[in-house]
């Protein structure tokens, strides 16, 4: 099983309620939007510091609740698609448990980002060092800091990349079993990558290519008002395609592993 790029750009569409369900996934990007912009504007004209950082709390709290719902609601239709072939898009009725699978994906995804969170506050510990210590010690020590600095940027940096590229592969291995450990789950994803590299080759440069199209799109809604509110339409569409092509992913790994 090859990857259909062209059903996963139209199976959205075979949905009778395609609009509707479209419509309620951009309404929570804007209100994602609104919420965020909420503090700013009470920080202008508010005097009270403590009213301010209250709705700081409020304000980015709920942003977080409905950044989990709609990764949720993603990570709810890759999983559809892979165990219900053919399946239609999740109903908004089920908000609550989007939020769940939100939560789930986002408590994976920073284990999985931990080694590198780590090797970063590394550096920058590194960094101050060198910074702090260049007046007070010898030129050999702080060579050797230089040193040690240089070589964990090259680290971090290596690490950087490889979460990059197997990142839509661990993606895919949460999609399929919507567990939060699935994201370190390595053996199991790669289980998904073997024999089947040649979809995952083609994976990474559709997403690469999406990201540039959607920012060549949003390059030129931008210059008029209402091509503005079409782009987070445009985005929350492409992270279905993403979720879609995720599925297929999956699918095609189960395929051939039956084959064998």
């Amino acid at each position: 099983m090859n990857l259909d790029f062209e059903k996963a750009l139209t199976y959205v569409f075979k949905d009778p309620q395609w609009v509707n369900k479209l419509l309620a996934g951009t309404g929570l990007i804007y209100a994602i939007l609104a919420v965020l912009l909420i503090p700013a504007a009470v920080f202008v004209f508010s005097d009270s510091a403590f009213v301010s950082g209250i709705v700081f709390l409020i304000c980015y709290t709920v942003s977080f609740i409905l950044s989990f719902a709609l990764a949720g609601y993603i990570a709810e239709t890759a999983n559809k698609r892979i165990n219900y072939q053919n399946s239609l898009l999740p109903d908004w009725s089920s908000f609550g448990q989007f939020i769940i699978s939100g939560l789930k994906y986002f408590a994976g995804y920073f284990l999985y980002l931990l080694p590198v969170l780590v090797l970063c506050l590394i550096f920058l510990f590194l960094t101050g060092m060198m910074i702090g210590s260049a007046s007070f010690y010898t030129g050999a020590f702080n060579t050797v800091i230089f040193l040690l600095m240089t070589l964990m940027g090259a680290l971090v940096l290596m690490c950087f990349i490889l979460v990059t590229i197997f990142c839509p592969l661990m993606m895919s291995n949460y999609f399929k079993s919507l567990k939060t450990l699935a994201f370190v789950d390595f053996k199991g994803a790669f289980e998904l990558l073997k024999n089947n590299a040649g979809n995952y080759f083609v994976i990474i440069l559709l997403f690469i290519a999406m990201s540039i199209l959607a920012q060549f799109v949003s390059s030129i809604l931008i210059m008029t008002i209402a091509g503005v509110i079409l782009i987070p339409f445009v985005y929350f569409y492409i992270y279905l395609v993403i979720a879609e092509l995720c599925a297929q992913f999956v699918l095609s790994a189960k395929e051939k592993q039956q084959q064998d």
